[in-house]
C-alpha cells in the first residue's frame, strides 16, 4: 500500500479558505445569506467610509494627491483654531458619557432596587427621549431657559447681555445632551441588574456584610462593563451627534458642525472628508473599548433570568435619596416635553403666549410632504434593517466560518461611526455611478448563479463571460433598432417571458410551475415599470385640482410612493433578479441548469449596465440605504440576544430528522426569534424617525425629511412651527409602535424577553 505524499503536505491557510468557502456555497441558508449580507454591508458601510477615506486626501478640483487640511493642525496659523474645535468635541463627549452613565445608573438602580412607585410610568417615561428628535430636548431648553425663555425670562427676569451665560455654549450644551442620551445608559445598565444573580449578594448578606460593603464589592465590579460600555456608547453618540451642536453650539465649535458647514456651506467635500477623518479617530477608538467592554459582560452571572429575586434597597434615606433623584429628573424631563406642546400652540414663544393653532396648520399644509416622506421612507427602510439584522445574527450565533468577526464589526460600524460621516460617504460614494463596485457586486453574484449551474470550471467561465458580454451588447440595442427605453423594457420582459417557458419544460418534475411563475413575475415587473405613468401622472394632475394644500401633497406623494416600487434603478432590479434566478435554477434539472444560467446572465447584465447603475444621490434609496445602516446594529444585537437564548439542540434535532437547513430556519429558528424581530423594527422605525446627522446631506426637494425641516425652522426663528413638527413626529413613532404592540403584544406574549440594551 502507497501513501500519498501530497496528502500528508500540510494544506496552506489559501487553500484551507477555498475549500470553506467551497462549504459555505454547498449551504444554501449560509452561502446566499452571507453572500447577500456581506454585499450590502460592503456597498452601504464599507464603501462610503473607504471613500470618505480616499476624499480627505484628494484635491476637489485637480484630483491630485492633497494633505492640506491635515497640515492645518501642524500650521501656527489654523493649529489654534483646530484644536480649540477637537478640544470641545472630546470635553462635550466626556461629561456627556460621565453625566449621561451616572444618571442612567440612579434610574437603573431606583427602578430595579428601591421598589419605586409607578416603575411602567418611570420606564416609560424614562425613554422617550429616545423616540424623539435628537435635538427636541435642545427646543425645549430654548423655550425654557433661553434668552426669550420661559423661566430665564418671564420667571426670573434675566436680560442677557454680553458676559452673562446663557444655554447657548459647551455647558448648555453638555446638559443637553446628557438628557437626551441618558435613557440609553440606564437601558444597559437596566438590563444588566435585572440579570444579576443575586445569590452573591445573598450569600455575602448572611455572613454579615452590610448592604454598602456588599455593593461596593460585589454589585459595582459586577457592573463594571456595562458603566464603562454605557460611558463609551454615549461618548460616541454624543460626538456623532448634529443637531444639538448646531442649535445650542453658540460660539462653540465642534468637530460634527464644523463637517456640516463645510459641506453645506462651504461646499468643501474634501475639507468634510478631512474632518471627517480627525472625527473618526476618537469615535472609532472608543467604539472598539465599548465593543470590548460590552464582549465582558460574561463576566456577569447572566442565567437567562435570575434564580432568586432582587436585593432589595430598604433603607429609607437610601431608598428615598434615589427615589427623589430620579422623580426629580423625570420632573425636568416632563417639563421639556410640555413645553414643547405648549409652545406648539403659542403664537409667538417669549413675547405672545396667545394660543394658536396656525403652526399645525403651516405643518399640515407646507410641510404635509416632509411628514409624508419621512414617514414612508423609515417604514420602508424598518423591515430592510430588520431583515438583514436577523441574518447578521444568525450567521453570527449559527454558523462557523471565517471573516464572522469581521461581519459582526462591520454591520456594527454604521452605527458607530458619525452620522455626518456616513453622510459625507454616502455623497462621494454615489453621486456618480460607482462602475468598479457594480462590477464587483455583480461579479459575485453572477459567479454564484453560475456556481449552481454548472460543475466544471471551464463552462462556468463560459457562462459567466458569454452572458456577461452578450448582457452589455443588449444595451447598444436601443440605439441600433430605434428603441427608447420603454421599447428596450418590452424587450426584456419578452426575453423573461422565454426563459419562464424554457424554465417550465426543463424543470425538474413537479418544479416547473414554480420556477416559470419566478420568471414571469420578473417580466411582469418590467411591464409594471413601463405602466406605472399610465397611473402615477394623471395622479398627480388630479391631486392639483383638489382643492386645499393637504390633499394635493398627499396625492402627489402617493404617487411618488408608488414609482419607488414600481420604478426602482435598473442596476437595484438586475441584482434583484440575480438573487431570484438562484431559487429559479434550483427548481431544473441538473443538465439544463447552464442553459437557463446563461440566459439570465444575458438579461441581467443589460439592466444592471444600462445607463448610470447606483448613482443614488437624489433619490429616495440612498435614503432608505442610509435609514437602515444607522439602525442595522440593534437589529443585529436584538437578534444575537434571541438566538443565544434559544437552545441549538431544537435546531439539531430538526436536522437530524431530514429537514434541511432553509425548512429549519423557516419553520423553527423563524418563529423563535420573531419576538426580537418585531422588537428590532419598532426600534428601527423609532431610530429612522429621529434620525438628522447622515440624512441631513441626502435630503431633496422631492423628498424632505422631516429632522431637517425642524432644524431648518429653528434655524430661521420659528421656535413655535418646529415644536409643532417635534410633536407631530413624536406622535407618529408613539402611534406606530403603540400600533405593533397591539396586533402582535398578544401573539408573544408568552415568549422569552428579548435584550435589547446592547442595541
Amino acid at each position: 500500500m502507497t501513501t500519498n505524499r501530497e496528502s500528508l503536505r500540510p494544506r496552506s491557510g489559501l487553500w484551507r479558505r477555498w475549500q470553506e468557502i467551497r462549504l459555505i456555497g454547498q449551504d444554501p441558508v449560509l452561502g446566499l445569506g452571507l453572500l447577500l449580507v456581506g454585499l450590502f454591508v460592503f456597498l452601504f458601510i464599507a464603501w462610503p467610509l473607504l471613500r470618505v477615506i480616499w476624499q480627505g486626501f484628494l484635491d476637489q478640483e485637480t484630483g491630485a494627491f492633497d494633505t492640506r487640511y491635515f497640515n492645518q493642525y501642524f500650521d501656527p496659523y489654523y493649529q489654534r483654531h483646530n484644536f480649540f474645535v477637537l478640544r470641545n468635541t472630546l470635553v462635550m463627549g466626556f461629561f456627556t458619557a460621565l453625566g449621561g452613565t451616572a444618571l442612567g445608573f440612579v434610574f437603573a438602580y431606583t427602578v430595579v432596587r428601591c421598589n419605586i412607585p409607578f416603575p411602567r410610568f418611570v420606564h416609560v417615561l424614562t425613554l422617550l427621549p429616545t423616540i424623539s428628535p435628537p435635538f427636541a430636548i435642545a427646543i425645549a431648553a430654548i423655550l425654557l431657559f433661553g434668552r426669550a425663555g420661559l423661566v430665564t425670562k418671564r420667571l426670573l427676569g434675566i436680560d442677557f447681555a454680553q458676559g452673562v451665560n446663557d444655554i447657548y455654549g459647551i455647558d448648555g450644551l453638555v446638559f443637553v445632551q446628557i438628557i437626551t442620551f441618558f435613557s440609553v445608559a440606564y437601558l444597559i445598565i437596566r438590563s444588566m441588574l435585572e440579570r444579576l444573580d443575586p445569590a452573591m449578594e445573598e450569600a455575602a448578606l448572611s455572613l454579615g456584610a452590610s448592604k454598602f460593603h456588599i455593593f461596593r464589592t460585589v454589585t459595582l465590579p459586577l457592573l463594571i462593563p456595562g458603566l464603562a460600555g454605557s460611558f463609551l456608547l454615549l461618548f460616541v453618540e454624543s460626538l456623532a451627534d448634529l443637531g444639538n451642536p448646531i442649535l445650542l453650539g453658540g460660539n462653540t465649535t465642534v468637530l460634527s458642525t464644523e463637517i456640516f458647514l463645510a459641506v453645506n456651506g462651504q461646499f468643501d467635500q474634501q475639507k468634510g472628508a478631512a474632518l471627517s477623518l480627525v472625527l473618526l479617530i476618537p469615535t472609532l477608538s472608543v467604539f472598539l473599548l465599548q465593543r470590548y467592554f460590552v464582549s465582558r459582560r460574561s463576566y456577569v452571572a447572566v442565567t437567562g433570568k435570575p434564580t432568586g429575586g432582587q436585593l432589595m434597597v430598604k433603607e429609607p434615606w437610601i431608598r428615598w435619596t434615589f427615589i427623589s433623584i430620579t422623580f426629580l429628573m423625570l420632573l425636568l424631563v416632563l417639563a421639556l416635553y410640555i413645553s414643547i406642546l405648549i409652545g406648539s400652540f403659542t403664537t409667538l414663544w417669549g413675547i405672545n403666549y396667545t394660543p394658536d393653532l396656525s403652526h399645525y396648520a403651516t405643518a399640515f399644509t407646507r410641510g404635509m410632504n416632509a411628514i409624508l416622506s419621512t414617514t414612508f421612507l423609515s417604514a420602508v427602510a424598518t423591515p430592510i434593517a430588520g431583515l438583514v439584522g436577523m441574518i447578521v445574527a444568525y450567521m453570527v450565533v449559527r454558523k462557523s466560518f471565517s471573516g464572522k468577526e469581521s461581519l459582526d464589526f462591520i454591520s456594527n460600524l454604521g452605527g458607530a461611526v458619525p452620522g455626518t460621516i456616513l453622510g459625507i460617504g454616502y455623497i462621494v460614494a454615489f453621486i456618480n455611478a460607482p462602475i468598479v463596485v457594480v462590477g464587483v457586486v455583480y461579479a459575485l453574484l453572477a459567479a454564484y448563479l453560475v456556481g449552481n449551474a454548472a460543475s466544471g470550471w471551464g463552462k462556468r467561465v463560459a457562462i459567466l463571460a458569454v452572458g456577461t458580454v452578450v448582457g452589455y451588447g443588449f444595451n447598444w440595442l436601443p440605439y441600433y433598432l430605434r428603441l427608447d427605453e420603454d421599447g428596450w423594457r418590452w424587450l426584456l420582459a419578452g426575453g423573461f417571458l422565454l426563459l419562464a417557458f424554457l424554465a417550465w419544460r426543463l424543470a425538474a418534475p413537479g418544479r416547473g410551475r414554480n420556477a416559470a411563475l419566478v420568471l414571469v413575475g420578473m417580466a411582469l415587473m418590467l411591464a409594471i415599470y413601463n405602466l406605472s405613468p399610465l397611473l402615477t401622472e394623471p395622479m398627480i394632475r388630479w391631486g392639483r385640482t383638489l382643492p386645499g394644500l393637504v390633499w394635493p401633497r398627499v396625492i402627489g406623494k402617493t404617487a411618488s410612493a408608488i414609482k419607488v416600487f414600481t420604478q426602482p434603478t435598473m442596476a437595484i432590479l438586475g441584482f434583484t433578479y440575480l438573487v431570484a434566478a438562484v431559487y429559479v435554477l434550483a427548481q431544473v434539472r441538473d443538465r439544463w441548469r447552464w442553459l437557463l444560467a446563461g440566459g439570465v446572465l444575458i438579461l441581467c447584465a443589460s439592466l444592471i449596465f444600462f445607463g448610470s447603475p447606483l448613482a443614488l444621490v437624489g433619490t429616495p434609496y440612498i435614503v432608505i440605504a442610509a435609514y437602515a445602516v444607522r439602525s442595522l446594529p440593534a437589529s443585529v444585537r436584538a437578534g444575537v440576544a434571541a438566538l443565544q437564548q434559544i437552545d441549538p439542540s431544537i435546531e439539531e434535532a430538526s436536522t437530524n430528522l431530514g429537514a434541511d437547513a432553509g425548512y429549519t430556519f423557516r419553520r423553527i429558528t423563524l418563529p423563535l426569534i420573531l419576538p426580537a424581530f418585531i422588537a428590532g423594527l419598532i426600534f428601527a422605525f423609532a431610530r429612522h424617525m429621529t434620525s438628522l446627522s447622515a440624512i441631513i446631506f441626502l435630503t431633496t426637494a422631492e423628498w424632505p425629511i422631516l429632522t431637517v425641516w425642524i432644524l431648518s425652522e429653528v434655524e430661521q426663528g420659528g421656535m413655535s412651527t418646529a415644536a409643532a413638527y417635534s410633536v407631530i413626529l413624536i406622535a407618529i413613532v408613539l402611534a406606530a409602535i403603540g400600533l405593533l404592540y397591539l396586533l402582535l403584544g398578544k401573539a408573544f406574549a408568552s415568549q422569552v424577553d428579548v435584550d435589547l440594551s446592547i442595541g
